[in-house]
């Protein structure tokens, strides 16, 4: 197989530009967002905050709650295709703990604002739902895949719910504890607790039954 060629060249002047207009615009969005409320908060008022115009906020980003949004399809994807890397003899949940915990979340000050910017709106708790729904779905073709499925039957639908919720969960405690906590000791506490919790109702099923 022939070696993918990668660029290592280094971004031009223009191109550092954008990159920093674009953080700054993210940063002064999560501020703003988490200060005043996301309903109340204008694209004018990120654009001022960022030291650049209103139209410029509009070359970055087709709308205000996409500001919060950018880049989490690309690492959601990148999820599925480590999950099904992961090699076969491992069982579901355990690969996708092991994906997990590969990839934990970074920048605590980013995603504290960004918490508390979604709590501020029950819009943007709408388009939280509906893209954590859209995750599930796609975990579930993606565990549909690795068991050899045509397509997510509900079992791979409720195993993508289940360690979507934990993955959650593990991320709210990292957030909520000391700063130095480290956020892949939290996620593996957190699906070890879930085991524990499902082994004596396993049991328990199969002699109800």
């Amino acid at each position: 197989m022939a070696e993918k060629l990668t660029s290592t060249a280094k971004p031009s002047r223009r191109q550092e530009h954008k990159m920093r207009t674009k953080r700054a615009l993210q940063q002064a969005a999560l501020d703003l967002f988490a200060k005043d409320g996301y309903d109340t908060t204008t694209t004018d008022e990120i654009a001022e905050r960022a030291g650049v115009s209103a139209r410029t906020f509009f070359r970055y980003f087709p709308t205000k709650d996409s500001v919060l949004f950018v880049g989490e399809y690309g690492w959601f994807q990148s999820l599925t295709e480590d999950f099904l890397a992961q090699p076969d003899s491992m069982s579901e949940l355990e690969a996708l703990v092991e994906t997990l915990v590969a990839k934990p979340p970074t920048g605590r000050r980013s995603l504290l604002l960004y918490a508390k910017a979604v709590a501020s709106s029950p819009t943007l708790r709408g388009v939280v739902q509906d893209h954590q729904a859209e995750d599930v779905e796609t975990l579930a073709e993606a565990i549909a895949t690795r068991r050899g499925l045509r397509k997510a039957d509900e079992g791979c639908r409720l195993l993508a719910a289940i360690a979507l919720n934990t993955y959650r969960r593990a991320l709210n405690r990292w957030l909520a504890g000391p700063a130095g906590a480290d956020a892949r000791d939290v996620i593996t506490e957190e699906f070890e607790l879930l085991q524990d919790e499902f082994a004596p109702t396993r049991t328990k099923l199969r002699r109800s039954r």
